[in-house]
């Protein structure tokens, strides 16, 4: 009786086990699409953009995006093997202002002055300003080939750029002359741009001339009417230095 149910008993216990063993075949674990997304981005970095199961085969295709380009992939869903990737868009590998700017630097021997970013046929470069024995130049770094593709001289008054802000010119001028900024204005002749500042004080003014590239004083030019701006843009200078310089 006994071996009859141990008998029995066996047979259940092998046909149990077998009928598990032709579920779990016939009926694999799958992936979710999250779990599929998560495989790329935790094995490439970046992140995924876009993300479908092919209805078919049950893999997933799937597109993402890092630092080098964009990318299409493809993850078995029961293995969570990757294969068949390609790429889409490789990015531009550009250097950052920081080291364009010690690039130029470091050709040139110099210090960059000023420095902007720009895009000129759709590629990326900066435009910079150095002066150099005395000279200003233009320059134009390309920031994927990393090297300078232009270098202009700055001509005439285009080397000197207006640093000074028109409030810092009046404040300029009223150290020198005590009363009230009622005019200002930017002229130009041979010796650069300046502000003229028009400050008064009751019965008589000054017409003060300041640097606009160093803030420096040029000229002061007084009168004792009303100002009359048609014969006082000359600029008088007396030295490179810039200094001061009063007229009646």
């Amino acid at each position: 009786m006994k071996l009859k149910v141990c008998l029995i008993a066996f047979i259940i216990l092998g046909l149990s086990y077998s009928l598990f063993f032709i579920f779990i075949k016939d009926n694999p674990t799958t992936i979710s699409q999250k779990e599929a997304e998560e495989i790329v981005s935790n094995f490439y970095g970046g992140k995924v953009v876009k993300a479908k199961q092919d209805q078919e085969s049950g893999n997933y295709q799937l597109m993402f995006e890092n630092k080098k380009g964009v990318y299409k992939v493809s993850v078995d869903s029961e293995t969570k093997k990757i294969s068949n990737i390609r790429l889409v868009e490789k990015k531009e590998e550009l250097v950052t202002l920081d080291e364009a700017k010690k690039n130029i630097e470091k050709q040139l021997g110099t210090q960059v002055n000023q420095m902007k970013e720009m895009k000129k046929e759709g590629q990326s470069f900066v435009e910079a300003t150095v002066e150099k024995d005395n000279k200003h130049y233009r320059i134009e770094y390309d920031l994927k080939e990393k090297t300078i593709v232009s270098n202009t001289e700055i001509k005439g008054n285009e080397s000197k750029p207006l640093n000074i802000s028109e409030q810092k010119a009046k404040d300029i001028a009223l150290q020198q002359i005590h009363g009230k900024v009622t005019d200002l204005s930017l002229v130009n002749n041979q010796n650069g741009k300046h502000y003229k500042v028009t400050v008064d004080d009751y019965s008589e003014g000054a017409y003060v001339y300041v640097q606009a590239n160093t803030g420096k004083v040029s000229s002061i030019s007084w009168y004792s009417e009303q100002p009359d701006d048609a014969d006082d843009d000359s600029i008088v200078v007396d030295d490179d230095d810039g200094d001061d310089e009063s007229s009646d």
